[in-house]
């Protein structure tokens, strides 16, 4: 199989247009890029492996940007990985004693469930809001109104709407079989512009890690 390195400054599960346009290959509705023979990369891991590999080094520390209203110092800082978050957060210092961290950014991020979670690799950046942005945030959630915002938000012309629907009623293996739940990259769009405060991507989240859970069960 024919192999070549795309490198390319987009986060990885959204690189199939990108793909296309350079190469004329078509990574496949639920696939991978290596399922058709490309290797893809951000420009910081080649960086990485350019420095480290010549010397015999393996990742032991990462730059994390923390901000955040409740972030008395933000910035961007060395951190080696394996650093529980916690110990990260008193060193930047805190305005709030009631918070909320998520690793990543305000579209695709995760809220994390303890404070001994650790830095790893993947996270490039950490948000904390306090108790007041918490609650200014918070919306409350009504039903779909099927005005169609989700759908063209979405860039890549999915059903959120009906993915959706079908999250509800835990209907997780049609949206996978059926509405391309796998081609959904959680950039959190249909989120962001709901009127309903429907979440979206979170339900999408959990349908992908449910479906997950059984194909690991049946194999």
């Amino acid at each position: 199989m024919e192999r070549q390195l795309c490198s390319l400054l987009m986060f990885k599960k959204g690189l199939v247009k990108e793909v296309k346009a350079l190469l004329g290959k078509e990574v496949p509705s639920g696939g991978h890029s290596y399922d058709i023979g490309v290797c893809c990369n951000n420009v910081g891991t080649l960086a990485q492996l350019g420095k480290l590999l010549p010397q015999g080094e393996a990742l032991v520390e990462r730059v994390v940007t923390i901000d955040g209203p409740a972030v008395k110092h933000p910035g961007n800082y060395i951190i080696p990985l394996g650093t529980p978050v916690g110990f990260v957060l008193q060193q930047v210092g805190l305005t709030s004693e009631t918070y909320e961290v998520i690793f990543g950014g305000p579209m695709m991020g995760n809220a994390i469930a303890s404070m001994d979670t650790p830095i790893t690799k993947g996270v490039s950046g950490i948000l904390v809001f306090g108790s007041n942005a918490i609650a200014a945030e918070s919306r409350q959630r009504f039903p779909c109104i099927k005005c169609g915002e989700c759908l063209k938000a979405c860039p890549m012309h999915l059903n959120p709407s009906y993915l959706g629907l079908l999250a509800a009623k835990r209907e997780y293996a049609q949206m996978q079989d059926s509405y391309h739940l796998s081609d959904c990259f959680e950039c959190g769009c249909c989120t962001y512009v709901c009127p309903s405060g429907i979440p979206l991507v979170q339900y999408f989240r959990i349908a992908k890690a449910v479906n997950r859970e059984q194909r690991l069960q049946a194999a």
